[in-house]
């Protein structure tokens, strides 16, 4: 390539200098003084599971439908538009 010494000297002095990367939370502990353990999760029966389930696929199918009632009354007004400004 001829770069010759001075760009893998770069490398090297650059991956010497990197400090360690400390994450968001730890900053926040020990900034705060607080105690996070990080998320409890709880056990939950199959049939819990599956009523959250058909009431998730129930909210997520209404808003796919009022999603595509708008599109389409958007897409019939503006062919609408069109239509009349053309002919």
């Amino acid at each position: 390539m001829g770069f010759g010494g001075s760009t893998s000297g770069a490398n090297v002095s650059l991956k010497n200098n990197r400090r360690e990367k400390r994450s968001k939370i730890e900053k926040f502990q020990k900034t705060t003084g607080s105690k996070i353990q990080g998320i409890k999760s709880e056990k939950v029966n199959v049939v819990e599971l599956e009523k959250i389930r058909k009431k998730l696929t129930s909210e997520h199918q209404k808003k796919r439908r009022r999603t595509l009632l708008i599109t389409s009354l958007i897409f019939v007004v503006l062919l609408t538009l069109f239509w009349f400004l053309m002919f």
